[in-house]
């Protein structure tokens, strides 16, 4: 594993002796010490999730691949394509990896990638993928047996990042992913799910990519951090994603154990209503920005797990740099003098904060006391997901606590989608009244179309630096922390390569040294 400057790794209780309460060289509840369990936050099986195709969750399990995937500085790598090229704005020439076997035998061709795309990406999974992607159906065409051609219906550079995404896998039109017949490409098979408890894959032995070291990886559904600690300590889990967070540092001077950290491509701020009196005065929303101490927030709600943030986009993300964004240190007379300046005259402020959401009891709960202290009063909400959303889209709100992030390396929809006025998040207010939620308008949206189609890397991190930097000068939300996940794991394993994006782990050189 190799560090960078955008992601802190903590390591602690590096192998040592005995590993008397966990499962050691034996293997978690097995005794093929090259089979895995690993404990995952959600459950892997639960079919009420978006991603979740024929009773399984394919993300964590390498089963399944994509034509592009991503390094871990955010950048688009070749995967089941070994080049693209833009042939014009809206033309992509996609070249295929030859000699790539499907599980079933069948070798990877272009007829594969075109029914993927036309059939089960745009027909099957909505027209919401249309503006993700750029892409209508009928737009991505064979050449030959191992070209591709993509049609955008726009100018669209990201376009290899965003399709750099473990749901833009790729399947032969045999696979019936409603029925749970996954048929992928990945270094592991999928053998077998029980419903509501584990996902168990074994080592595909005519990988492109070379044979995986595991024979076989479980991945369990451990959804209370408490159980998924458990799991690790009693030798059932080999590897667990965010344990408990009350125990994160007894694990880490626990013999046998190591914990790693690493800062993902999400984040979570206070996301103000800046078309509704009265956040629609940006001395009012400076003033909330004044009375948070993000360091606070981190160290005391998060337990230390978390990168205090200036902006409302992770830095693991290229083209964001908080070294260029306006600073708010906490500065209470500050605060209550901008609150004075402003037009609230002492109203409630609705803060919406979704109750499935970590922590969000006791961030809520600090951030409300944190606006009391500048004579700001705020009541929060905790409601389900689909209120929420609800009461946003209709701009029933002043702030919401909420999150961005990105689950590909091209992440220039964060931009459009949240500040842009045609954004989705902006988009139906805009066109009915002329408003919208988090959109400044004129020249911030010049600069994000700027940076959306921009081919030159240098220009496009240029417009997206001075957007953001224009809304932070304007307050448009209070940033609060950028997640970092834990994983921890019996020391004696060797080979993972965690990734700003979690379900990005490389499973295929785990090893036991012990």
């Amino acid at each position: 594993m190799t560090g960078d400057l955008s992601r802190r790794r903590l390591l602690g209780g590096l192998a040592g002796g005995g590993l008397a309460a966990l499962a050691g060289c034996s293997g978690a509840g097995s005794e093929d010490e090259t089979a895995f369990t690993i404990g995952l936050a959600s459950d892997p099986t639960d079919t009420s999730r978006y991603d979740n195709w024929g009773g399984m969750s394919p993300y964590w399990t390498r089963v399944i691949e994509p034509l592009v995937w991503g390094t871990e500085d955010m950048q688009p790598k070749p995967w089941l394509a070994t080049d693209w090229t833009a042939t014009d704005d809206t033309t992509w020439v996609f070249e295929l990896r030859e000699g790539v076997s499907f599980h079933n035998g069948a070798e990877l061709t272009a007829d594969d990638v075109v029914h993927t795309f036309e059939e089960n990406i745009l027909v099957d999974r909505g027209d919401f993928v249309y503006g993700w992607l750029h892409l209508e159906p009928g737009s991505v065409t064979k050449i030959d047996e191992y070209t591709v051609e993509f049609e955008t219906t726009e100018p669209f550079p990201g376009f290899p990042g965003t399709i750099a995404h473990n749901m833009i896998d790729i399947q032969p039109p045999e696979a019936d992913r409603r029925a749970g017949e996954i048929i992928g490409t990945g270094p592991f098979t999928l053998e077998s799910v029980d419903r509501g408890q584990s996902i168990r894959v074994e080592r595909f032995e005519d990988y492109w990519g070379g044979e995986p070291d595991p024979t076989a990886l479980t991945f369990r559904a451990a959804e209370d951090e408490t159980t998924r600690t458990d799991l690790l300590v009693g030798g059932e889990a080999d590897l667990i994603y965010d344990p408990a967070k009350g125990r994160i540092q007894s694990l880490r001077e626990r013999d046998g154990v190591r914990v790693e950290t690493q800062q993902s491509a999400g984040a979570i701020s206070v996301w103000i209503n800046i078309h509704r009196e009265p956040t629609d005065d940006a001395d009012l929303r400076r003033a909330l920005n004044y009375a948070v101490s993000q360091e606070e927030l981190v160290e005391t709600v998060l337990e230390g797990v978390g990168e205090p943030a200036r902006g409302p986009i992770s830095t693991v993300i290229d083209w964001v740099v908080e070294e260029e964004l306006p600073t708010y240190e906490r500065d209470r007379d500050t605060a209550r003098e901008l609150v004075d300046r402003s037009a609230y005259d002492g109203e409630s402020l609705t803060c919406l904060v979704k109750a499935d959401m970590d922590d969000s009891r006791t961030i809520s709960q600090l951030l409300q006391s944190q606006f009391g202290e500048i004579g700001v009063d705020v009541e929060i909400e905790l409601r389900e997901n689909a209120s929420v959303q609800d009461r946003t889209d209709r701009g029933e709100f002043h702030l919401q606590v909420g999150s961005t992030g990105s689950n590909s390396p091209g992440a220039d929809y964060l931009m459009w989608e949240n500040f842009h006025s045609m954004g989705v998040d902006n988009r139906d207010l805009y066109e009915a009244d002329g408003t919208g939620l988090y959109n400044l308008g004129g020249e911030v949206d010049d600069l994000i179309e700027t940076g959306y189609q921009s081919y030159d890397p240098a220009a496009k991190r240029e417009a997206y630096v001075e957007a953001q930097r224009r809304i932070m000068e304007a307050a448009v939300v209070v940033p609060l922390f950028y997640r970092e996940y834990v994983v921890a794991a019996d020391a004696a394993i060797d080979g993972l390569e965690l990734h700003p994006i979690a379900r990005f782990a490389e499973w295929s050189d785990l090893t036991r040294t012990a």
